[in-house]
Formats: C-alpha cells, sequence, structure tokens
C-alpha cells in the first residue's frame, strides 16, 4: 500500500509538472516569410526567459539567411534581429521546439 501512494503521489507530481511547466510555455509565432524568404526553422530558448528565434533561408544559403529573434512577450529583440522583421508578434503556448 505504501509503494502504491508513493507511486501516485510521483505520478500526480508529474502530471501537475506537464500541466504547469510544459503547457504555460508560450513563445512567438513566427511571420510565414521574411521579404519574401519562408520560414525556414522556428525554436525557442527555455531559460528564464522564453526568447523565440525565426530563421529564413537558412537551408538554401546559410551566408544569406535571415532571422529574427522575440522576447518573452513577442517583441523583437532588435539587436539580434534583421531590421524588416515584424516590430511586434502574437504568441502561442504551441508549437515551441526547443533550441
Amino acid at each position: 500500500m505504501k509503494t502504491f501512494l508513493t507511486l501516485l503521489a510521483a505520478i500526480a507530481s508529474l502530471s501537475a509538472y506537464t500541466l504547469v511547466g510544459v503547457h504555460a510555455l508560450k513563445c512567438a509565432i513566427c511571420p510565414s516569410s521574411l521579404r519574401g524568404i519562408l520560414e525556414g526553422t522556428k525554436c525557442a530558448s527555455h531559460t528564464s526567459e522564453v526568447n523565440t528565434y525565426c530563421v529564413y533561408n537558412r537551408n538554401i544559403d546559410p551566408l544569406i539567411a535571415k532571422s529574427c529573434r522575440y522576447g518573452p512577450n513577442g517583441s523583437l529583440l532588435t539587436q539580434f534581429s534583421d531590421p524588416s522583421c515584424p516590430t511586434k508578434v502574437a504568441m502561442t503556448s504551441t508549437d515551441c521546439p526547443t533550441c
């Protein structure tokens, strides 16, 4: 019985972690294209602040790849981004792959 209660507590703990930890994560919705170049990759850093990286044309020619980097509220981090990136984008709690 003690083992069963320990197992039940562990499952409940992991379930709560999944609900709060994973589903609460929000990342930026990358623009579908930038200067006519379709989005290549998207990933989110899962540190204390979630930053989203949107990369365009990476697989075709890495030397001319463009990127947009967004902070945890969807605002553009201009020092790391192409000047043609939108300054603000919507956020989502789905499709936030880890970098």
